[in-house]
């Protein structure tokens, strides 16, 4: 009983962070996710992730037979659907839930993309554009998430051969004790009917 008591204060009480860290030169690429307790990292194997992925996509029944494997510009709006009730996407669904619910907090936001498109006014043009994402999803992840330190964002077209840079590192907070009580809180409100 004492033990039990002790692993809740723990839980309560240390910091967890979840890492994630992506890194793609040109084809070349890196994924990885790093779950902290305190000072210590448990790496994820990206492999692992893969292969529990494919899985996935086999059980769903989506992959594609040999002739059928060409690329089309245009998906039927059937298909959208069809995929939309595989179980895949609504595992990943599931996990997001789960993952707004404990992440509150990102305390490094980081993201740098160096491109370019091979002709300089489509990179011109892709820049904005990005540029145009990036100032719609901070609002949108401000209103969700605290962000403890300023995000850091670098677009840098390159006006030459084709070239493709993308690194992310964000590091989420976890705070289980913050979170326990806050939901406590609610729970006592809603039930006092006011």
């Amino acid at each position: 009983m004492l033990l039990g008591l002790i692993l809740l204060v723990l839980i309560m009480l240390l910091p967890f962070s979840l890492e994630l860290r992506y890194n793609r030169l040109q084809t070349d690429s890196e994924t990885v996710i790093v779950f902290w307790v305190w000072k210590l990292p448990l790496k994820l194997r990206v492999a692992y992730l893969e292969k529990l992925g494919s899985y996935l996509l086999t059980r769903a029944n989506l992959q594609v037979s040999k002739a059928a494997a060409t690329i089309e510009p245009a998906i039927p709006l059937r298909r959208v659907f069809q995929l939309l009730r595989t179980p895949l996407p609504r595992l990943m669904k599931v996990l997001a839930r789960v993952a707004l619910f404990f992440l509150e907090e990102i305390e490094n936001l980081e993201i740098k993309l160096r491109y370019s498109t091979g002709e300089a006014a489509m990179t011109g043009i892709a820049a904005g554009a990005a540029w145009w994402v990036f100032a719609t999803v901070l609002p949108l992840l401000s209103q969700r998430f605290v962000f403890l330190h300023k995000p850091q964002i670098q677009v840098v077209p390159v006006f030459g051969q084709r070239v493709f840079e993308l690194y992310l590192h964000c590091i989420f907070r976890i705070r289980l004790g913050h979170i326990m009580i806050k939901r406590i809180k609610q729970q006592l409100n809603l039930g006092k009917g006011g």
